[in-house]
């Protein structure tokens, strides 16, 4: 039989065990009725397809699979040869156009100057009628000599009149502007350049660069392929901006509101936690938005849980020794303490609201646009093809 003393002995320990067990009870009992967790959580982010705008053949390829891009870097080459005869008619084209407005320049001058003529010999004309108009009157010349000069009337209103018809022709074929100093502002020009326009825009699509800073994924193209408009040839992963995607159950959306704090631990970073905060809440539910959405109105129905994706965002870039890569699976805990946030907008939404300029994801989330130094991408120190 145990002694009273080891009794009171164990009975102390057990208190003693009670006593210190109460603070860390009491701060699990706090953190779970003020947090919501979930482990149906991943690595998302705005995945860039990289494709042409016109069809050709790849010529060069200055980047691999994984490689580290910077924004504005270039990618591949399509074959620009035939898009360079293009851009020599259509500069053929253009030059062609303004020798027309140049020779009906010269038209209208020549026309100007024949009705200039023709209104010289119509004056004499009259001049010759009217004298002789005179002397038949007095019957000093026949009436040969009368009609002559009848004629030679008549002749010179009709070339009078066929000159100014000249004039007319010309000044409408320019748009009735004479204006030598716009000589070249006219349909026929404009069309010819707007067609060299577009032929250099096609040129400069043989030449494919990267829209932002990332990471080269699916690269499925090669040299000497034969690619159509809008084939993707490529992804871009951006290394920044990636944000966690979280599906928490709907019964555990009831305090979550849009700024609340959040934590983020990766699988593949056991022990490391990131600080995020919530930027937005779903719409709908991902069923609802789902390929084939359920149709709860025909059949037996079963009530399932529904699950919102819930957007949270870094506070701060990923250090780099721990990135993130898309898809990774990740645990969000939220901190529902605070409610006082909005439900239905985005914390990225009111910065651009306060910034008026720019569009978000190229000011807010700016650093997917930052080019980052030439030493640190091999393909931008010498910019040379991966394969010729």
């Amino acid at each position: 039989m145990k002694s009273p003393l080891f009794r009171r002995i164990l009975v102390a320990v057990a208190l003693l065990a009670m006593l210190v067990a109460i603070v860390p009870g009491l701060r699990l009992y706090r953190y779970v009725m003020t947090h919501v967790s979930t482990d149906d959580a991943y690595v998302d982010g705005d995945v860039t397809l990289v494709a042409p705008r016109i069809p050709g053949t790849v010529a060069k390829l200055y980047v691999g699979e994984n490689w580290n891009v910077s924004a504005g870097q270039l990618l591949l080459t399509l074959d620009p040869r035939d898009y360079q005869v293009r851009v020599d008619q259509a500069q053929a084209t253009l030059e062609r156009a303004r020798q027309t407005i140049d020779e009906q320049f010269a038209e209208l001058h020549a026309a100007r100057a024949g009705l200039a003529l023709a209104e010289s010999q119509l004056r004499q004309a009259r001049i010759d009628y009217n004298r002789a108009k005179a002397l038949r009157d007095q019957q000093v010349v026949s009436r040969e000599f009368y009609d002559q000069a009848t004629t030679a009337l008549r002749v010179a209103l009709a070339d009078r009149e066929l000159a100014a018809h000249q004039v007319n022709q010309v000044l409408a074929e320019l748009g009735g502007d004479t204006d030598n100093e716009n000589r070249y502002n006219r349909p026929l020009v404009k069309q010819a350049a707007a067609s060299l326009a577009a032929s250099k825009l096609d040129l400069s699509y043989t030449e494919l660069r990267a829209a932002f800073s990332g990471i080269i994924t699916h690269k499925n193209v090669d040299v000497g392929d034969r690619v159509q408009a809008g084939q993707p040839l490529m992804a871009i992963v951006p290394v920044k901006g990636l944000y966690i995607t979280a599906n928490f159950k709907e019964t555990e959306l009831t305090d979550v509101r849009v700024g609340q704090h959040a934590e983020i631990t990766a699988d593949i970073y056991p022990g490391y936690v990131y600080s995020g905060h919530v930027d937005s809440i779903a719409m709908g539910t991902g069923a609802a938005f789902a390929l084939l959405p359920p149709e709860n109105a025909t059949g037996n129905w079963v009530k399932v849980v529904q699950r919102v994706p819930v957007k949270v965002v870094l506070n701060r870039p990923a250090p780099p020794d721990k990135p993130l890569r898309m898809g990774l699976s990740v645990e969000v805990s939220v901190d529902i303490s605070d409610t006082s946030g909005p439900l239905l907008t985005s914390t990225i939404e009111r910065q651009y609201e306060r910034r008026k300029g720019a569009a978000p994801y190229e000011e807010i989330q700016g650093q997917k646009l930052t080019m980052p130094p030439a030493s640190s991408t091999p393909a931008m120190r010498n910019q040379q093809p991966l394969v010729h």
